[in-house]
């Protein structure tokens, strides 16, 4: 009588032992190798973090292969197998933290609330700005702290890190978010970008960051370098105006289809008032982004005074257009006149915190210096964006009502329209709950 042969099956769970309380669990096997896994103890409910490892398949062999069982890391293995290495995991919780080093990279207590990482992730992306800081460590050091920051703002992903730790992927769906896009929903975010375009501060930053660096000058003259060099400053000024031709371009498309809703119309009382409710409305949803009541403030005042500067060529014999041309020259001046003051007043902040790393500081004199820095460093990036928007709007308004391809009765009725937009948006209030920042 012939051996019983028993009939077998391709293998489908892995086995494992809890770390804990050393139960055996079974548990699918997972479909690729180097996965970490996630698995819940029937027993003691302890959750273990499982490393997948399958063995590499050798050369095929023609005879039966006998099989002996292991242990391995606290699994069972088979030989042909995937091995199962199990480690405790999920014992922190949101009261008490598993870990806390990406609290430690933003400097606030675990139980911090989301304002008090916001304020603190501000300070220290100033502080660490590559664009700001000489510091050849800045750059890893801002992407650390964009990374901590952009886990502990989300509710999701900071409870996955309080209980799991770094051992859980607890990095945002789609990955982490680049630098520039922090700087770019400071100003407005998306909501803004058919109005002012993007804040060519972002991606100029994101250049500086990508820039490689030139280890191949070594050999060259001082002459030579600093041909060299104009030559790459020439390249990247040409790209900077055609990037920002490019935004002029689509943003006086946008603001003609926008003008149109009126311009198309009858354009009158009722189609004014009618246009300024529709106007309205979206800049109460506009105000609400960050920085939302400044840009339309900005935004209003150079529409207003562009629209009122074409309208008055065809009253007092043009006086009217020459008085809101000089207001304008006047306005240029001043913001560029407080965007330098800005940016001294952070310098000067810059160089008392290096002469504070120097000197030892008290902890508490220095963390008031950086956040005295960070304040400065916020107000000196606004002042930079808003002198920047402005001048692309009032490029985009001058294209917008003067174009010779149009009659001058719709140029009219353009301007006409473009004056109630900034009317209402320089009319905008911040709402009493809303903290408004300081310009």
């Amino acid at each position: 009588m012939g051996p019983t042969i028993i009939e077998s099956r391709k293998p489908q769970y892995l086995t494992a032992e809890c770390i804990s309380c050393n139960t055996p669990v079974e548990f699918l096997m997972p479909q690729t190798s180097g996965e970490v896994i996630y698995i819940e103890c029937y027993a003691c409910k302890q959750v273990l973090s499982i490393d997948i490892q399958y063995p590499q398949k050798g050369p095929a062999s023609a005879s039966s292969a006998s099989s002996s069982n292991t242990k391995a890391g606290g699994s069972t293995k088979k030989d042909g197998a995937a091995t199962a290495k199990p480690r405790r995991t999920g014992t922190g919780t949101d009261a008490s933290p598993l870990e806390s080093e990406l609290y430690d990279i933003l400097g606030v207590p675990t139980d911090a609330t989301p304002a008090l990482i916001k304020k603190n992730y501000r300070a220290l992306a100033l502080q660490n700005h590559p664009d700001k800081n000489p510091d050849p460590e800045a750059h890893a050091k801002f992407q650390k702290i964009s990374e901590a920051y952009q886990i502990l703002s989300d509710p999701k992903l900071r409870s996955d890190y309080n209980m799991y730790g770094q051992n859980k992927d607890v990095s945002p769906e789609g990955g982490f978010v680049n630098p520039e896009a922090f700087f770019k929903q400071q100003f407005g975010g998306d909501r803004f970008v058919d109005i002012i375009g993007e804040i060519s501060i972002g991606r100029d930053m994101r250049d500086a960051l990508n820039e490689p660096e030139d280890e191949s000058t070594g050999d060259l003259s001082p002459e030579e370098k600093a041909k060299r060099d104009a030559s790459v400053t020439e390249t990247k000024d040409k790209a900077r105006d055609e990037a920002r031709q490019a935004r002029v371009d689509k943003l006086v498309q946008n603001l003609i289809h926008k003008l149109s809703i009126y311009t198309d119309g009858p354009c009158d009382y009722n189609a004014a008032k009618a246009y300024q409710e529709m106007i309205r409305l979206e800049a109460e949803e506009l105000k609400a982004e960050s920085y939302g009541v400044e840009l339309l403030h900005a935004i209003g005042f150079t529409y207003t005074l562009k629209a009122k500067q074409y309208l008055g060529k065809n009253e007092m014999l043009g006086l009217g257009s020459w008085f809101h041309g000089v207001r304008e020259k006047g306005h240029i001046l001043s913001e560029t006149v407080s965007t330098l003051r800005a940016a001294m007043d952070l310098q000067q902040s810059f160089s008392q915190l290096q002469e504070a790393e120097k000197e030892e500081m008290d902890e508490a004199a220095k963390k008031a210096l950086e956040e005295a820095a960070a304040t400065k460093g916020l107000r000196a990036l606004w002042k930079g964006s808003k002198l920047e928007v402005e001048g692309v709007l009032r490029d985009v308004c001058d294209r917008t009502l003067g174009d010779t391809t149009v009659p001058k009765a719709v140029l009219l009725k353009r301007a006409s329209a473009l004056k109630i937009i900034g009317a209402v948006f320089e009319g905008v209030k911040a709402d009493k709950t809303t903290t408004t920042p300081t310009p």
